[in-house]
């Protein structure tokens, strides 16, 4: 018999915020993240903030560049230093305890932490204290709050010294990162008495927003540290804290809270900084007094050269408990507001609903974040991803088309004129163009199609923006973003044979490198849904008749290719096709190596290249072959090097850590485009079921401690059979996986499908679902659907009626896009 082992108790709050609770012996296996997020900057300006149950935590702001806190959160927990912006609590006469359960869980003490939307929360109490701790990012300024309420649940008055420490990062990450202890020594922190905060400065680095020439080379940013209370004490250095050679180990008493002062001495490199602010608190029985902990990144220019005005503003918010409150209102308010512009209910699928709350949020943290700033893809190694952008910002569209746009004329700016882009780019140095991914120019095309499907607004395409060619000695040129869509499809067609394109270093899948003379059969298929939708799009415009026949004749040549050399003789598709197999084979075919890839199986009916009969083939052999427990995995590992051989080549993907990523992992993001495929042709059942049997929340729960990460956010990947973890979930929070996902929900399974003519209304469902609802904002105006299934269809035709008029057809006419609030009665028949 199996006992299952907890990971902590998990469950979703009626409000949809995810709650988990701990106590020695029921603790998460490993520190589940929380991310939040100053939305309302640029780009790259944005300010990032993660934070754990456990105190973990790491700050950076606008790229990958900008380091300001760094716990270690994406590190191995058992090998490093979990430090964050936890609070010590200690008091004469008592055993100290902290706010969250690291560095130290007592074993009489446990801990409620609550992921809420915009903040974490953490309530724990001990010694006859209670303490509840609400951390926020505030949307009036960079800085992230941590507004504690400490009451006293005893009889007797109570004198508290309380600590709060945070690990200091501040600098440019890439220079800390590559050039070590000597980047280290240029910069430090002192005590501003005049602001009653600890101010820490590096020396050179990215400006931001700041005029360069003001700060002298330095860091645009410094970051201050300070508290509501006044600080009473304070230190700088990790050893003027614990003491010593201490490493703050769980269960390590730090030797700072036995003093009664710390050693107040300024830290004049950042080589072993930790900033720490004592406040003391006096509670009267029965009594609850609240404090406010802030680290704001403030402007370098107007800290040093203008007197501190902005900072001033800020820190009369931190310095208050009530407005501090006030701005943790506007958080959450903010949160609710978006949230409303898509709604569901789905009586029966509570689970569900909850979970897709928390995809709207991890959606929205992807698109901000841009998957550079999580605590496994740090943004050392590859920047921002052209096509890892452009692949998300489909889900942000039904609440900020605005910065859609916006991100779409930036990432513009990183392709070529001849069609060609960086794969990956950094914002203050050129991006990566030795690096060549046949489907990356493809992924402006969907994008761009998407944002005028959502918005109507056609002149995106007209806007004139730089092309790279400058960053690369090459002339400068310009052009226009329609312009940049036929460099796109013309770039890849013609590196192509018969519409089935070269793979070069990669595609989607950027592990399968080593077959560069090789035809991509994914990418073929994303090549057939790109031509067709730009084809359409030129319908749209009424522009180049000419131009979008040639699509649509490309786009049935790229199907004829693909159905005459792509599919093998048992009816898989072969993954990569070779162009001698004679000499070198292709992989993944029944006549080579046997293997089946998820890839062009997920893609094949949702691009729409496919037959129903192509389809089911393909479907089957990958029910047969990938089918796992949590959910589908990319294909069988290569397990050579785990078995001490040498590989057999060398395939990046074979070097994987077998089961995992992309040697063999259950890849969620693939999963969404099976789902989408499934519906494509009809099957809401099975891909209804695929959807919930494949929510974290759901998947997790047989072997919660196993699965080990976050629950209410997807993973990259979940480790497939091959693995010795089998089922321990990978890489959560800042994937491709969420934004996917939340698109199949709404537009392939719930049926609100944008076009460019309007909405239309095509939902493909449990039979089961007798009665659902959702409320879709879309061009500015509120649409309430009222779906009715009474004969319990997976597809149908729909008959609509709209504040009770009955409408011809399943497109919502151009008339009800006012601005207004209307009512949609949707009947499957």
């Amino acid at each position: 018999m199996t006992i299952k082992r907890n990971n902590g108790s998990f469950t979703f709050l009626e409000t949809g915020e995810a709650r988990l609770s701990e106590a020695p012996g029921n603790c998460a296996r490993e520190p589940w993240l929380m991310l939040m997020a100053r939305r309302n900057q640029k780009p790259l300006e944005t300010l990032c903030w993660g934070l754990t149950n456990s105190g973990a935590s790491f700050a950076r702001i606008g790229t990958q560049e900008g380091d300001l806190l760094n716990g270690f959160v994406h590190e191995d927990p058992y090998k490093t230093r979990l430090l964050g912006p936890y609070l010590w609590i200690a008091e004469d006469g008592q055993q100290p305890f902290t706010n969250r359960w690291y560095p130290l869980l007592r074993d009489d003490q446990k801990l409620t932490t609550t992921y809420g939307f915009g903040f974490l929360e953490s309530e724990t109490s001990c010694n006859g204290i209670d303490v509840t701790t609400e951390a926020f990012i505030s949307e009036s300024f960079d800085g992230m709050l941590q507004i504690a309420s400490f009451s006293n649940a005893s009889d007797r008055t109570r004198t508290l010294r309380i600590y709060n420490t945070n690990p200091v990062n501040i600098g440019d990450a890439r220079d800390i990162q590559f050039a070590g202890f000597n980047t280290l020594m240029m910069g430090g922190g002192r005590f501003d008495a005049d602001r009653d905060a600890l101010v820490w400065r590096c020396h050179y680095g990215i400006p931001f927003t700041d005029d360069p020439d003001a700060l002298n080379g330095m860091f645009g940013k410094v970051l201050v540290h300070t508290t509501s209370e006044g600080c009473a004490s304070w230190s700088t250095r990790y050893e003027d804290f614990y003491g010593q050679y201490a490493a703050a180990s769980a269960g390590k008493t730090p030797a700072g809270l036995d003093e009664q002062r710390l050693a107040e001495r300024d830290c004049e490199d950042l080589s072993s900084s930790l900033s720490t602010v004592m406040i003391e608190l006096t509670l009267r029985p029965g009594e609850t007094k609240k404090a406010v902990f802030s680290l704001i990144a403030a402007s370098t220019e107007d800290y040093y050269a203008r007197g501190g005005k902005k900072l001033v503003e800020a820190l009369e918010i931190v310095r208050s408990p009530e407005k501090a409150e006030q701005e943790l209102a506007a958080v959450k308010k903010a949160w609710e507001d978006e949230m409303a512009l898509l709604a569901l209910g789905i009586p029966g699928e509570q689970t569900l609903c909850s979970s897709f709350k928390w995809l709207q949020y991890q959606c929205a943290m992807v698109a901000a974040l841009n998957r550079m700033k999580s605590r496994f893809h740090s943004g050392f190694e590859y920047g921002y991803g052209f096509r890892d952008i452009l692949q998300d910002l489909g889900a942000l569209l039904p609440y900020n088309p605005e910065r859609v746009r916006d991100m779409i004329l930036y990432v513009s700016t990183q392709m070529f004129s001849d069609g060609t882009v960086y794969h990956n780019f950094f914002a203050s140095a050129p991006g990566n163009r030795d690096f060549a991914a046949c489907d990356d120019p493809l992924w402006l095309v969907f994008a761009v199609c998407d944002y005028i499907r959502e918005t109507g607004d056609s002149g995106i395409l007209k806007e004139t923006v730089a092309y790279a060619d400058e960053k690369e000695g090459m002339a400068p040129a310009q052009g226009t973003v329609l312009g940049r869509l036929h460099a796109a499809l013309d770039r890849v067609w013609g590196q192509s044979s018969e519409g089935l394109p070269v793979m070069f270093d990669a595609d989607w899948n950027d592990d399968l490198g080593s077959y560069p003379e090789h035809y991509s059969t994914m990418t073929a298929q994303m090549l057939y849904k790109a031509l067709l939708d730009a084809a359409e799009l030129l319908d749209f415009i009424g522009e180049s008749p000419a131009k979008a026949a040639e699509y649509r004749d490309k786009a049935e040549r790229t199907k004829k290719s693909v159905r005459e050399r792509c599919i093998d003789r048992d009816g898989r598709y072969i993954r990569l096709l070779s162009p001698d197999p004679a000499s070198v084979p292709h992989l993944g075919s029944a006549e080579g190596d046997g293997l089946v890839f998820f890839e062009p199986v997920a893609w094949a009916g949702y691009s729409g290249i496919a037959t129903r009969e192509e389809f089911e083939t393909a479907s089957r052999i990958a029910e047969r072959e990938l089918a796992d427990s949590s959910g589908y995995i990319i294909c069988r590992a290569s397990t050579d090097l785990a078995q001490g051989k040498l590989p057999a080549d060398k395939a990046p993907w074979k070097r994987n850590a077998p089961g995992k990523k992309e040697n063999g992992g259950a890849f969620k993001h693939l999963e969404s485009w099976y789902i989408a495929s499934l519906c494509a042709f009809g099957y809401g059942k099975r891909a209804a079921d695929i959807y919930r049997r494949t929510l974290p929340a759901v998947c997790s729960e047989a072997d919660p401690w196993n699965y080990a990460a976050e629950r209410f956010v997807y993973p990259e990947y979940v480790s497939g059979p091959d693995s010795n973890e089998h089922g321990r979930a990978g890489h959560t929070w800042l994937t491709g996986t969420a934004p996917t996902r939340h698109r199949v929900l709404v537009e392939s399974m719930l049926g609100l499908q944008p076009s460019f003519s309007g909405l239309n209304v095509a939902p493909c469902v449990d039979p089961s679902w007798k009665e659902f609802f959702i409320v879709r904002a879309y061009r500015g105006t509120k649409f309430s659907f009222r779906f009715e299934n009474p004969k319990g269809l997976e597809k149908g035709t729909i008959r609509l009626a709209i504040d009770g008029k009955e409408i011809d057809g399943s497109l919502i006419p151009s008339e009800y896009y006012d601005k207004g609030t209307h009512s949609v009665r949707a009947i499957m028949e």
